[in-house]
């Protein structure tokens, strides 16, 4: 009786382990997969990316010396842009609540705007509700936050 007891709970934790593992695995391959894919665009572009941000719709490098900033879109077919922070004048984070709800948040996202007069507002989106993301709002906020911050800090130095 007892070996069979053993087993069943030897099945048991196999049934509600395993899938939990393969989860952790299968994330960490995701995410092992768009660092390559930042290095590699960071390389393509002649940056080397000292601070990163690795999320399922937004990527971010940061190349301090050069003072540029490289943003990729994973879900938008990898489309990136590498931004000179040399020109931008001010960050700011901007959230838009939804118009019935203002507690809610719909959308955040960080707006630079740059020195030149005839060059519009870059805006990096962090989080749209539109994208059916599995995005926390409040986190992907304090991430735009925390990238205002060290945008910022270039800006000054």
């Amino acid at each position: 009786m007892d070996t069979a007891s053993t087993l069943i709970g030897l099945g048991l934790l196999a049934v509600f382990v395993l899938p939990i593992l393969f989860l952790i695995w299968q994330q960490n391959t995701k995410e092992k997969s768009r660092l390559r894919n930042l290095k590699e665009l960071s390389i393509k572009n002649n940056l080397t990316t000292d601070t990163v941000e690795i999320s399922a719709t937004l990527l971010l490098g940061l190349d301090s010396k050069a003072k540029k900033l490289l943003v990729i879109e994973p879900t938008n077919n990898m489309q990136h842009q590498v931004l000179d922070l040399s020109f931008i004048k001010n960050t700011k984070v901007s959230s838009q609540p939804f118009p019935d709800k203002p507690e809610l948040i719909k959308r955040i996202s960080l707006d630079l705007s740059e020195n030149r007069n005839n060059k519009k507002l870059t805006e990096i989106i962090f989080y749209d509700e539109d994208d059916n993301a599995s995005n926390n709002a409040s986190e992907r906020l304090i991430v735009a936050q925390k990238w205002n911050r060290i945008i910022s800090e270039k800006l000054s130095a």
